[in-house]
């Protein structure tokens, strides 16, 4: 990297920081620190629900998956769509009807507060999940092109993500998410364009793809896609099944994305938003499936490389090496969309961890006292996803690809948080103390079988925990209700 690369970088994170101050807020009531007063209209509703979903996992595991398979990944697509309609047709007019700060508001006008409060601790946990992921991934790439050591990489995201969040609440969260999600598009295109330049052009781009596979399952076309067979790693039915509930589980139950639909002007501006996002989605996704074959064309093509084997750590020294030859100032402005995915990430999931446990716990767990100041809170859950992304993720990424770990393990958290969402839209045949225990027992096991279950597609872990977990709700209910009725008698 050029001193000018790094001028790039330190002009990106001061801008952050800038747009904190400038978009501070002087209210610290609920509505105004964490739903941005309701008034936040359909682009950046849409734009900051896409790039808030969007970390450096995503830069890194989805091109790296085309990379190595091909564009088998590219049936999930189709869902960005499915999901829009979903949420915009069933959960949008309930969640505004009965949600202010907190989606869980919700379950407890269904059930009681013991499930209320079991679904926040469960967001919080995924969360902290999610965000330590996004840390340490973004921090092992940027070590990696840079030499900067990754505990600092991952202090320094942490730190800016922190300060404007605290500094401007929901307000800043998504303003600044809408910068970054054109930083971000920027960067892709910008690696894109260099790598398939080095090719010699798009169509020898693509024939370096079509000629090794990585053009499949589309060119040459390959009929086990279409299997039921739920060992396949990924099929079309695995895409669309299991990536639904993904993505019900992302746009449905989890208060980070949730609470953007909330900040929305009104129900038809969140309904906006939510078709603006999967419109960007898609593109976005579309853009890093070329980065893939770009990359793979690019080791193919170049003579410096002849021998790194196609995996996906081979995929992220070929991306390194991609951007440490862009034109100087370009390099910098790939590495500043990595930190934007990463930022994006984090500071939405510090805003609405704190306003989960504002509006969810804090009054039950400590009954009579002030709730703390959201720059306090803010630091605490900063505090918690850097530990966890120093010492935890290594550990549980150690013998998994950033695809299958996010897949197997963060995936299917959310699941049993869908679960309890779902019930509580048709709560006929549950109650509180079955869909309680059930949610508990879910989670335990859904997390065991990602842990302990090898050899099935990598998208049904998240349709399995989902299962496990409604299953458990209904036959917990059904014992509660049976040892009512024989009291009663």
């Amino acid at each position: 990297m050029t001193c000018l690369d790094f001028i790039v970088v330190a002009v990106y994170m001061a801008a952050m920081c800038a747009a904190g101050v400038f978009l501070r807020t002087k209210s610290s009531g609920h509505g105004e620190y964490f739903l941005a007063g309701k008034r936040m209209g359909a682009m950046p509703v849409g734009l900051s629900m896409m790039v808030t979903s969007f970390t450096a996992v995503n830069f890194i595991a989805f091109p790296g998956e085309v990379y190595k398979f091909g564009l088998y990944v590219l049936a999930s697509l189709p869902v960005f769509f499915i999901a829009a309609w979903i949420i915009s047709k069933f959960w949008i007019p309930v969640i505004s009807k009965h949600c202010t700060v907190s989606l869980y508001e919700l379950i407890e006008t269904r059930y009681d507060i013991r499930v209320r409060m079991l679904a926040s601790v469960l967001f919080i946990l995924w969360r902290l999940t999610w965000m330590s992921t996004a840390l340490y991934a973004s921090a092992s790439m940027l070590s990696q092109l840079t030499g900067i050591d990754a505990g600092i990489a991952i202090l320094l995201s942490g730190a800016v993500s922190l300060f404007y969040t605290s500094s401007g609440g929901m307000r800043a969260v998504m303003w600044t998410d809408v910068i970054q999600s054109f930083v971000l598009f920027a960067g892709i295109i910008a690696a894109s364009a260099f790598a398939i330049g080095k090719c010699g052009g798009i169509s020898e781009a693509f024939y370096y793809a079509l000629d090794s596979g990585r053009l499949m399952p589309v060119i040459p076309f390959d009929p086990e896609f279409f299997s039921f067979d739920p060992t396949v790693r990924i099929t079309l039915w695995s895409a669309l099944i299991g990536v639904s509930v993904s993505f019900l589980a992302r746009y449905g139950a989890d208060q980070m994305v949730v609470q953007r639909m909330l900040s929305a002007k009104n129900k038809k501006t969140a309904v906006r938003g939510i078709w603006i996002n999967a419109c960007a989605s898609v593109l976005s996704l579309f853009t890093l499936a070329l980065l893939g074959i770009a990359s793979f064309s690019f080791i193919s093509k170049n003579a410096e490389f002849p021998s790194v084997s196609i995996d996906q750590k081979a995929f992220t020294e070929v991306l390194s090496e991609i951007i440490q030859k862009l034109p100087s100032g370009f390099a910098g402005l790939v590495i500043s969309a990595m930190f934007a995915a990463t930022m994006s990430s984090i500071d939405s999931g510090i805003n609405s961890c704190c306003a989960s446990y504002t509006a969810d716990l804090h009054k039950r767990f400590f009954p009579g006292h002030k709730t703390p100041s959201p720059h306090l809170m803010s630091a605490c859950v900063g505090a918690a996803i850097t530990l966890i992304a120093l010492f935890a993720v290594p550990v549980m990424m150690k013998d998994n690809t950033l695809f299958t770990y996010v897949n197997k393990f963060i995936n299917s958290l959310g699941s049993p948080i869908l679960a309890i969402i779902i019930l509580s839209l048709f709560p006929r045949g549950t109650n509180s103390a079955g869909v309680f225990l059930g949610g508990i027992c879910g989670t335990v096991i859904g997390f065991a079988v990602s842990v302990t279950v090898n050899g099935i597609s990598l998208q049904y872990y998240s349709v399995a925990s989902l299962i496990i977990t409604i299953a458990l709700c209904m036959v917990c209910s059904a014992f509660f209700n049976n040892r009512k009725s024989r009291e009663l008698h």
